[in-house]
């Protein structure tokens, strides 16, 4: 099992906290719905409050309502000069929400947010919503889903533009590897990134500009990759998709070929071929995930 436990979660406010504290802009303050407490703060001259929502009074499906008596789901609103206020709710099934005042790009200097819903546990799926300065308010704004791809992961503290373009890139996990070759923990996420260009959210992985971060990733992957270990095909998996967006795909197949453990953790798809060798299903596994073309 891969837990994900985060340091930023001692970062939650204490029961009783009423004066909002003043944070570096770019850092992730953390609420936790087990607290049964508000969370407010200010950061870039925004202030962001974060609240639980009331439990209804018929609880039903999975929220910690009908199991634990408080709702982990929250209403964060987000303040100021000149703006008017704007909230949204945290995803219902989240364990707990990570928000954080940033610029988006050099282009604006006005303040905008993340809100990050972390569901926890072992996969560590998670929803985000960025609030974008736009006129007098906030537009509201999310990666598209796809099918099959959860995004996992987390932003890091102070999200940085990697690309040089001006605006910040924001790094995330792709969820469509979890379990995909064995288990949970057998098998690393690629890296997924995105940014907030011209009033949407745009899947930056493809960008070559980018390339040295999937590079990086394969630099962390490739000594597990090559080595004796056992459920090492996970880690090939991840190694060989990060090659294919660092334009190093021919290189990594030599290597994964080399070294990938025969007879074991075959994707197979829930219609088509059946697959009877790693590398046929690792290929299939990419086309279907969008690292290579059809």
């Amino acid at each position: 099992m891969r837990f994900l436990i985060w340091p930023a979660l001692l970062l939650a406010s204490v029961p009783g906290t009423a004066a909002p504290v003043s944070v570096p802009i770019g850092h992730f303050q953390t609420w936790l719905p087990s607290n049964h407490a508000s969370l407010a703060f200010t950061s870039g001259g925004v202030t962001v409050e974060v609240a639980p929502l009331p439990c209804p009074a018929r609880p039903e499906g999975e929220s910690s309502c009908r199991w634990d008596g408080y709702n982990n789901q929250a209403r964060v609103t987000v303040r100021a000069p000149g703006v008017a206020p704007r909230s949204v709710t945290t995803d219902r099934q989240s364990g707990y929400a990570r928000i954080a005042v940033v610029r988006f790009g050099r282009s604006d200097p006005r303040p905008g947010v993340i809100v990050e819903s972390q569901s926890g546990g072992s996969g560590g799926d998670l929803s985000v919503q960025f609030l974008v300065p736009s006129g007098t308010g906030y537009r509201v704004l999310s990666p598209a889903p796809i099918p099959g791809h959860p995004l996992q992961g987390q932003i890091a503290d102070e999200p940085r533009d990697l690309s040089g373009d001006g605006i910040i890139d924001l790094k995330l996990e792709d969820g469509a590897f979890d379990s995909a070759f064995g288990c949970n923990a057998c098998t690393p996420r690629p890296p997924r990134l995105f940014a907030v260009k011209q009033g949407r959210v745009v899947d930056e992985s493809r960008d070559p500009a980018l390339r040295p971060i999937f590079a990086a990733d394969m630099a962390r992957l490739e000594p597990r990759c090559l080595s004796k270990e056992s459920y090492r095909n996970g880690a090939c998996a991840a190694y060989v998709a990060d090659a294919a967006r660092a334009g190093r795909f021919k290189a990594a197949c030599a290597k994964m070929l080399a070294h990938y453990e025969r007879d074991r953790d075959l994707w197979q798809p829930g219609k088509g071929p059946r697959f009877k060798t790693f590398p046929a299903s690792l290929y299939a596994f990419l086309i279907r995930a969008g690292y290579l073309p059809a």
